[in-house]
């Protein structure tokens, strides 16, 4: 082809139309090139990203019987009962069946506390001990005719040191359930005023035996429902019908000073038995024989409730905190030889631990009650606590402290304490332990206060598990971002079987025991304190959902960008090219 050709007018024109028309056709091959690439990079975003995003971030959340859980905090799931069965022996009354009745409606006309109640019941032939092993008889009652006197009284008595003494303090012996009542030798069935008198007087011996309990028991139903039950009077009816209006208030702020020195239940407490000494001496001391002379028969009995771990230790030269300063007080009566005593004011007792200097911590998992026995120096000598018959004095949650005082020419020669020596400690030592637990302090027979105990421990466990149900539904409520895991519901659905089973068996009566009560409650407390505390949901309840917005953002930032300016200009120029 010559040059001249291109100047052809036709030629040019041609050549132009062929570079345009190829042209267009490059740029639709470029463009849909980018549209394949962007369509490719959305379908495995959609298509594999996001499914592969929700299935490694979802948040598995087990089922929960939610309702069922709030009618336990609540307290509609179950009305607990503690019906005391109360054996009755009257060998000579020959009217004891309408005797028990009259007894039994009077005792249901001054309760006023529903759930806990005393059922009476003619004693069968068995013996009191089979009985009681078998159907749980929380007293047996002996009636029994007086041999003098016109009114009707009872008989107490109290072991001290092997001797039985009478007492008009007590109704019951220390170590047994039996309640013996005289009636009037002038008790005559067919009178009317003589049987309702005698009535009374039975029911209100039973009600002031179980007073107590029935208050503790009421108080710690109270706290967990939304309306508060109405808490029992401790005073009894005196006959007339009359009462103390005042009662009520007073023995509600009794008991709440009571429930606050009781430490929380446990399966399993340690106890650490101290000896402080300003000096040099005593330098060594019987605990073992005074342990197993007169705590360990009292930790065996109480076995059924907690276990227990013991440790002692001596520690010399244990000085007062420094911000105890005992006062002198000298003896008014000798003024002569200037004697005298140191006297610790109540307001002083709260820091008479000396922290920063006494070895008091324990390595134990268990909850510690201390016990400590302090001996001042020669010169600080005798040391008494004000208004303290004792000496002593106890530490709510903490433990108790018994000061013990040798004579001023003995105070730095006295270098062994003999079990003798420790006898009055370890009794005050065991009655702290006792209030410590929660046992109930009247009456005096040990084995009904042990029962007390149990029915109040139940009861204890009963609401602290159904509380803590309540706290973990209002954590998944309020958290629908949190993981529950399988382990979780498991120990929900352990939690409402042993809560289940503690409701049936505080109704029949069966309180203690491999498979009462309390042992279901226990379990119910341990599962339904290791659902709330799932170590992989604490951590959840304190990650923040602004926490989120921090972790996603520099990661969707440079991908959802590019992804998201590319497939707008692509739809645009899709726009106008239908346009054209």
């Amino acid at each position: 082809m010559s040059f001249n050709n291109y100047k052809n007018p036709s030629n040019q024109s041609k050549l132009s139309s062929s570079i345009s028309r190829k042209g267009c056709f490059d740029n639709s091959s470029h463009a849909n090139t980018r549209s394949y690439v962007i369509i490719s990079f959305w379908i495995v975003v959609v298509g594999l990203g996001l499914p592969l995003w929700w299935i490694t971030t979802s948040i598995y959340r087990a089922p929960l019987p939610l309702e069922e859980m709030q009618s336990w905090a609540d307290s509609r799931a179950c009305r607990a009962e503690f019906p005391l069965l109360v054996d009755v022996e009257a060998p000579l009354l020959f009217d004891v069946n309408q005797l028990l009745k009259s007894v039994q409606h009077a005792l249901d006309d001054a309760n006023d506390f529903s759930a806990h109640h005393l059922r009476l019941r003619l004693a069968s032939k068995r013996s009191v001990t089979e009985v009681d092993v078998e159907e749980n008889v929380a007293a047996t009652l002996k009636l029994m005719p007086a041999t003098s006197g016109s009114t009707h009284s009872y008989a107490s008595f109290y072991c001290i040191d092997g001797l039985i003494t009478n007492s008009t303090r007590y109704m019951l012996s220390n170590y047994s359930r039996i309640i013996e009542l005289y009636y009037s030798p002038t008790y005559n069935p067919s009178s009317s005023a003589s049987s309702t008198s005698l009535s009374v007087f039975i029911a209100d011996t039973l009600q002031a035996i179980f007073a107590e309990e029935q208050q503790m028991i009421s108080y710690l139903l109270s706290t967990s429902t939304p309306t508060p039950l109405p808490v029992p009077s401790l005073g009894v009816s005196s006959g007339n019908g009359t009462g103390n209006p005042g009662a009520n208030k007073l023995n509600t702020a009794e008991i709440t000073r009571k429930m606050s020195r009781i430490m929380r239940y446990s399966p399993t407490y340690h106890i650490s038995f101290s000896m402080f000494t300003a000096t040099a001496s005593p330098t060594s001391w019987d605990i073992e024989e005074a342990l197993d002379e007169y705590i360990q028969p009292l930790l065996e009995a109480l076995s059924g409730i907690s276990n227990f771990t013991i440790d002692s230790q001596i520690q010399f030269y244990a000085s007062l905190s420094s911000s105890i300063v005992p006062n002198w007080v000298p003896d008014l009566s000798d003024v002569a030889t200037k004697n005298g005593q140191w006297v610790l004011q109540k307001q002083d007792l709260s820091s008479f631990i000396n922290s920063a200097e006494w070895p008091l911590v324990s390595i134990t998992s268990y909850p510690t009650i201390n016990f400590i026995i302090y001996i001042p120096s020669g010169n600080q000598s005798p040391l008494t606590i004000a208004e303290s018959a004792t000496n002593a004095f106890l530490l709510p949650q903490w433990g108790g402290v018994k000061v013990i005082n040798f004579p001023n020419n003995q105070s730095d020669s006295h270098h062994h304490l003999s079990k003798e020596d420790l006898k009055t400690s370890m009794d005050i030592f065991a009655a702290q332990l006792l209030a410590l637990l929660g046992a109930p302090s009247h009456p005096s027979s040990l084995p009904i206060r042990l029962d007390s105990l149990t029915r109040q421990r139940s009861a204890e466990l009963l609401t602290s598990a159904a509380s803590t149900l309540g706290s973990l539904y209002r954590l998944t409520l309020a958290l629908p971002s949190i993981s529950i895991p399988t382990s979780v519901a498991t120990s929900v659905a352990l939690t409402l079987e042993s809560l289940r089973n503690v409701c049936r068996d505080l109704k029949n009566g069966n309180v203690g025991g491999y498979d009462g009560a309390l042992s279901h409650g226990r379990n119910a407390a341990a599962q339904a304190e290791q659902a709330f505390f799932e170590k992989s949901m604490v951590g959840q309840v304190y990650f923040p959902e602004e926490h989120k917005v921090a972790v996603y953002l520099p990661l969707l930032g440079p991908v959802g960008v590019p992804l998201l300016s590319s497939a707008f200009k692509e739809i645009i120029r899709l726009i106008e090219w239908a346009r054209q």
